[in-house]
């Protein structure tokens, strides 16, 4: 088979030469329209290319396989590292470009291109005359690194040195002209002698070789008599480079891949190279042990391969674990084992993944956590072969922990910093209720004295008035602070919106005006109360504080919008209806800089003390958690607008419970039964006593829990009912029920306190107390209380 023919060969080479007669015969200012402008960056096109064949050349032949071409592939290595060097600098310091280690020039960029064409002819003069260079590869590298840094060092530092190549408006030396010409010549040269070669060994790769020198001979004379860098023979002289490269990576790529039959004869030590790496790869695991396991039809299990990393991981060794199991089965946690069984049948049943958590405890009495992942692999004869990976993931299990954990306590500090933003309204609003209770107090004494019942009766009024303002203003703090667990319920956002702006109208100056806008009344999600009310606490705070002292206008706006596809991809979401809640301002706005860093937690351009930084980032943090979004819209003096994205439910609809007839006075007296009243507060055990004896009860009070327990254990039977607070000296509530209940069993209790949680009630179910009831509420709800508790089954007719 012949490497190519004559016919072709000469056919392309005459195409070269035709080709070159037409580009120096083409004036100067040819295709001079498309190359304004473009000649930098054209040129540098051109000569990355040429620099990647380049680099394709040395790394084919720094890879070669084949011995016999070992010569050639040596002289290839070290020579075109120094080509890739020169024609680099070329590119690098042509007319037009930023300074290197000196002012770019042409008479540089001359001097580079000549000694890359002038070591790209050595090169393959080496490989023409089958030079052998017996010198390692890595020496030949550094050789070629060597003479490529000092042709650099020379052609940026020692110019003036070198003869004069190029005058500007004359063009090319004849120094220049002469030194191409030359370059030609032994370019023919060494094709004509490659050719010959070629055909005397019937090599392809000479032919090629043949080929690439005559195209970069022919390409010299492209070279040789431009005025200026931008004359189109110069321009387009390059591509024969391009060519020339080319078909040498060409040649060289034919003749020394020979990975096939290398790898053939190296095979067997790969294999046992192989056999070494899996080894150590698996030994040096630092928390994970490599594992096949058998399972065999009948359910018994065995170890095939275990890495040495299972006694640092496990306590056990390899021996241990190939010789018994158990040595792994039965170290797993006995809480977790079934479960673990459980997940393995299933994987079994279906060939699937195994992906199971469990506690290891380790022959030292330590318990870790281990990630347990295999693969399934059916054999014949029912047999299931499992490769696996098990990985010590406690310390990850634990960092995880932690950082919920310190999640939850940025996101209670930033509660924190908001309640006191919130400080000097509520204070104001406390100081309005106040003096409403005591001026009205003062009133109705001066009106009792002069016998104006009327005026008495409209005093108290607006003290009770005022006195629920002060309650409802408690529940809406103690609502907003306390640390309840997350519970998303469905719910309307709207008493949501007007809770969180009442809070905010007190606080904000007079000079910020505050605007609900509603646009969906019913708009509903799934989310929790607590922490959309802190959402939108933030975000206003956020925009009071960009109005700054000026004051101005912030608008927060409900209502439900539908996103296609095109809206809801760049926020994160699915397409579909969702719950649209703005937060706009007037303010000060921000620019993109600020805006890509607002939500990283401690992130502000507050001044230091102003603020902590972790306002946005909670907001952002507790709109995800509800599978939402928050997007921004803000331009430096334009103001901002927050758009916090919820996916939308339609609001359970809750029939209003059958109204029933209120409590007839006589349904609520008592019939005599007896109180153990138990409250350290004066003030306010003064006025149970008084609320219950006026309802007919028999009421002992005790502020001291030990005396209180000294008149159960003097009577046990004196008494049909314990009211008791929550937090007393010495006791709390609850132990003193549960002490007493020792005493007398089954007696029937109320918890009262003034801060009642979640906690708290959950505590007071498990000691078996049916009602706990807020202190503010007592006046209003004790009583009835008292008699559902005493009377459980007249409670139920009356509920009926």
């Amino acid at each position: 088979m012949r490497f190519i023919s004559p016919f072709r060969y000469g056919l392309l080479s005459l195409f070269a030469a035709l080709g070159m007669v037409a580009i120096v015969s083409a004036p100067p200012d040819t295709a001079s329209g498309l190359l304004v402008g473009r000649m930098l960056e054209l040129h540098l096109v051109l000569e990355l290319f040429a620099i990647v064949i380049a680099a394709l050349v040395v790394t084919v032949s720094w890879h070669t396989f084949d011995r016999q071409q070992d010569s050639s592939a040596n002289a290839l290595l070290a020579g075109f590292v120094v080509v890739i060097g020169c024609d680099l600098m070329h590119a690098l310091t042509y007319e037009g470009m930023p300074p290197l280690f000196t002012e770019s020039s042409t008479p540089q960029a001359i001097f580079f291109w000549l000694m890359g064409r002038s070591f790209e002819v050595l090169t393959l003069g080496a490989v023409t005359a089958g030079l052998v260079l017996r010198w390692s590869r890595t020496a030949l590298l550094g050789v070629g690194l060597t003479v490529a840094v000092a042709t650099i060092a020379f052609g940026s530092f020692a110019l003036d040195l070198f003869p004069v190549t190029f005058v500007p408006g004359e063009g090319v030396t004849p120094f220049k002209a002469g030194y191409e010409y030359v370059l030609v010549a032994l370019n023919g040269l060494l094709a004509l002698a490659l050719w010959r070669r070629a055909i005397r060994e019937q090599s392809r790769q000479h032919a090629l070789l043949a080929l690439s020198c005559l195209f970069m001979g022919v390409g010299g004379f492209a070279f040789a008599n431009y005025v200026a860098p931008s004359d189109f023979q110069n321009v387009v002289g390059h591509l024969y480079k391009v060519a020339a490269y080319a078909l040498l990576y060409r040649a060289t790529f034919i003749t020394s891949i020979r990975a096939p039959f290398e790898a053939l004869r190296l095979s067997e030590a790969r294999v046992r190279e192989s056999q070494t790496r899996m080894h150590m790869l698996g030994a040096n695991l630092p928390h994970s042990v490599l594992y096949q396991l058998v399972m065999e039809a009948d359910g018994r299990r065995r170890f095939t391969e275990v890495s040495d990393s299972v006694e640092r991981v496990c306590g056990v060794t390899v021996a241990e674990v190939l010789a018994n199991p158990l040595a792994m089965y039965g170290k797993i946690h006995k809480d977790d084992l079934a479960a673990l069984t459980a997940t393995e049948q299933r994987c079994v049943e279906a060939l699937q993944v195994f992906d199971f958590e469990a506690r290891f405890c380790r022959p030292d009495g330590s318990v870790r956590r281990v990630h347990l992942v295999s693969a399934p692999r059916a054999l014949d004869g029912g047999a299931i072969v499992w490769d696996g990976l098990l990985t010590d993931v406690t310390d990850r299990t634990e960092a995880q922990e932690a950082r919920r954990r310190l999640e939850q306590q940025l996101g209670e500090a930033q509660k924190m910093e908001s309640i006191g933003t919130l400080a000097s309204g509520i204070a104001h609003d406390f100081n309005n209720v106040l003096a409403a209770i005591l001026g009205n107090a003062r009133m109705a004494k001066e009106d009792l004295e002069d016998g104006n019942q009327t005026e008495v009766s409209l005093c108290l009024d607006q003290i009770i008035k005022a006195s629920d303002r002060a309650r409802n203003l408690v529940d809406r703090i103690l609502s907003f602070s306390r640390r309840d667990a997350v519970r998303s319920v469905v719910q309307p956002l709207l008493p949501v919106v007007r809770e969180s702006l009442s809070l905010l109208r007190s606080t904000l100056p007079a000079g910020v005006q505050l605007l609900e806008c509603t646009d969906d009344p019913e708009a509903s999600a799934e989310i929790d109360r607590t922490q959309m009310e802190q959402v939108l606490l933030n975000l206003c705070t956020n925009a009071w504080h960009a109005l700054g002292d000026k004051g101005g206008r912030i608008e927060v706006r409900l209502g439900t919008v539908e996103l296609d596809a095109a809206a809801s991809i760049p926020l994160g979401l699915l397409p579909g209806r969702h719950v649209r809640l703005s937060v706009q301002d007037d303010g000060m706005g921000m620019d993109e800089q600020v805006r890509q860093r607002i939500f990283e937690p401690f992130f502000t351009t507050k001044p230091v003390g102003k603020g902590t930084g972790l306002g946005l980032s909670v907001v952002h943090a507790i709109v995800r958690s509800h599978d939402g979004a928050i997007g921004v819209h803000s331009e430096p003096g334009q103001g901002t607008r927050f758009d916090v994205f919820i996916p939308a439910s339609f609001s359970a609809t809750v029939s209003a419970p059958a109204s029933r007839p209120g409590p007839q006075p006589d349904s609520e007296r008592s019939c005599g039964e007896r109180v153990l009243l138990i409250e350290d507060d004066l003030l306010m055990s003064s006025m149970l006593k008084k609320l219950l004896a006026r309802h007919g009860y028999g009421v002992s009070h005790h502020s001291d829990t030990e005396l209180a327990m000294a008149a159960v254990r003097a009577d046990p039977q004196a008494f049909d009912v314990l009211v008791t607070d929550y937090n007393m000296p010495h006791h709390s509530g609850l132990e003193m029920i549960t002490a007493i209940r020792r005493i007398r069993p089954g007696l029937p209790t109320i918890l009262i306190s003034g801060y009642v949680s979640d906690e708290l009630r959950a505590s007071a179910a498990a000691h078996g107390v049916r009602h706990v009831l807020e202190k503010t509420r007592s006046l209003d709800e004790l009583v009835k209380l008292l008699a559902d508790t005493l009377h459980p089954a007249g409670a139920k007719v009356a509920e009926a």
